[in-house]
């Protein structure tokens, strides 16, 4: 048994990343499916043109992976809010454990799962590249690889990470204060359905989504958005035991 007495904080930690891990292999399970149906999903392409040239009929199709993202961003939301039900929160008791070493593990275990998630929604567009062919009456292909440009496809895929894991921690704030009292659920609703319509919200989504120079500037943007996150669920969860 580990007792918090003979043990660091980080050795602690690490004891419950590695059990949580293994623990919530299912949510793995479920990612994968999600994918898989966003793949079948995407097969028939998001949009279309046809045109003529000497007397032959071509047909464009645009086929991208968009609605994979769509719905791994949801599978992510999800994640972070479940990882705090009751449910989830009973595996802390196989351990001596406290507020600030069950919120490390918990963050850690989202950014494992978020990189997983990211890596694998990315290549989920050259699985597309070579389904689509298989499964369709397709002549030409044409779409970019790793290799013609590794940067790019880096910084897009380091994106795509930091995309998911800031709708993971938002999923993981929203359920520490459900949590707290389920009435933050609807005032949090409410918060997303009116925050586009306010002039204040508008110049917040800009920032985050529309003014940046590159890539990597919007994905700093979004991990200091999943930190801001993550900090606020910390002090709540904190404040909760305090009140307990």
């Amino acid at each position: 048994m580990m007792f918090l007495s003979n043990s660091t904080l980080g050795e602690v930690v690490w004891t419950q990343v590695k059990f949580k891990v293994n623990a919530y292999l299912g949510t793995l399970v479920s990612l994968i499916v999600v994918q898989i149906l966003g793949l079948i999903l995407s097969m028939n392409g998001t949009s279309s043109m046809s045109t003529n040239f000497n007397n032959t009929d071509f047909q464009i199709v645009w086929i991208t992976a968009d609605t994979v993202i769509i719905f791994v961003s949801i599978w992510a939301l999800f994640l972070g809010n479940v990882i705090t039900t009751k449910g989830y929160r009973n595996t802390n008791f196989s351990f001596v454990t406290n507020g600030i070493s069950n919120n490390l593990s918990n963050i850690i275990v989202l950014i494992i799962m978020s990189v997983f998630a990211g890596v694998t929604t990315f290549l989920s567009h050259y699985i597309l590249r070579l389904v689509v062919p298989l499964f369709n009456d397709v002549g030409y292909v044409k779409s970019g690889s790793i290799i013609d440009d590794p940067l790019s496809s880096i910084a897009s895929m380091g994106l795509m990470v930091g995309l998911i894991l800031m709708i993971s921690a938002g999923g993981y704030l929203w359920g520490t204060l459900v949590y707290i009292h389920r009435a933050y659920m609807f005032l949090l609703i409410v918060l997303i359905i009116t925050l586009p319509t306010t002039k204040t919200g508008q110049m917040i989504l800009q920032f985050i989504f529309a003014d940046n120079g590159s890539l990597f500037v919007l994905n700093v943007k979004f991990v200091c958005v999943a930190i801001i996150f993550f900090v606020l669920a910390m002090l709540s969860s904190y404040r909760l035991e305090v009140r307990r």
